[in-house]
């Protein structure tokens, strides 16, 4: 199958972008279409950090970054912070596996999940709204892209948790995928360090693989896995760690 079928597949799965001509679907063709995850974050991005700086001709910052995030959560359907909320509430709600994975699987959000996407919301609107202009317009971007690899790191590096409709099932995302994956986060990367710093883009980065890495390990103790919730709060998280970092330089 082609590559721009791979990439439809992405966009279609991550977003509620219509795409052009029709899209073949196979096991295969989705799970090679994790490559493409970070593309996608950067059209999300792109589209967000639009809407950001048009808005921020007529209004003030803080203002401005509601719309940009209101935006990433229309383009995407709410899809990762869905993830974010079953994710916190079977977590921290349920005190076995099963219990957990049962949790998160219920489609009503309770008292953690909701907090989860408050706090969410907050620091992602905070540490935006701290920044300026082009800083704060490229930071946008560049944390849809990498916040979206770090999904597809996590797609490689653990098991899926679920033995039943697991739509992650085997193959995994290949080696091939995940340096396909790779060298887009790093284009982005090299991108953020020439437009908005080479030490914030590195703290950023730093402070986003700690978070995620720390919040990986807890799932995977406690289900022995990911699931596509875990996915989809992964992404938030990364993506407010993200900009955590890059606000405490600048």
């Amino acid at each position: 199958m082609s590559t721009r079928n791979e990439f439809n597949i992405a966009l279609q799965f991550l977003t509620r972008l219509p795409v052009s001509g029709e899209v073949e679907h196979s096991d295969e063709a989705f799970a090679r279409s994790a490559r493409f995850y970070p593309a996608v974050g950067l059209l999300v991005g792109a589209i967000a950090a639009g809407v950001y700086f048009v808005s921020s001709i007529f209004f003030p910052s803080i203002l401005s970054t509601v719309l940009a995030l209101l935006t990433g959560v229309a383009v995407t359907g709410a899809l990762h912070e869905d993830g974010l909320a079953d994710t916190f509430d079977g977590l921290i709600g349920g005190p076995n596996r099963d219990r957990t994975l049962e949790i998160m699987r219920d489609t009503s959000i309770g008292t953690y999940g909701t907090l989860a996407l408050i706090f969410a919301f907050a620091l992602k609107l905070t540490a935006i709204s701290e920044m300026w202009g082009w800083d704060a317009f490229w930071s946008i971007i560049i944390a849809h892209a990498v916040s979206r690899h770090a999904m597809v790191e996590v797609i490689g590096r653990y098991d899926y948790a679920r033995s039943d409709t697991a739509k992650f099932s085997k193959p995994d995302v290949s080696g091939e995928d995940l340096t396909y994956a790779r060298l887009w986060v790093i284009a982005a990367l090299v991108a953020s360090a020439l437009l908005v710093g080479i030490w914030a883009t590195l703290v950023g980065v730093a402070v986003m693989a700690v978070v995620v890495s720390g919040f990986a390990q807890t799932f995977v103790r406690k289900i022995g896995g990911y699931t596509g919730d875990c996915l989809g709060a992964t992404q938030q998280i990364a993506e407010a760690a993200f900009l955590l970092g890059v606000v405490a330089c600048l």
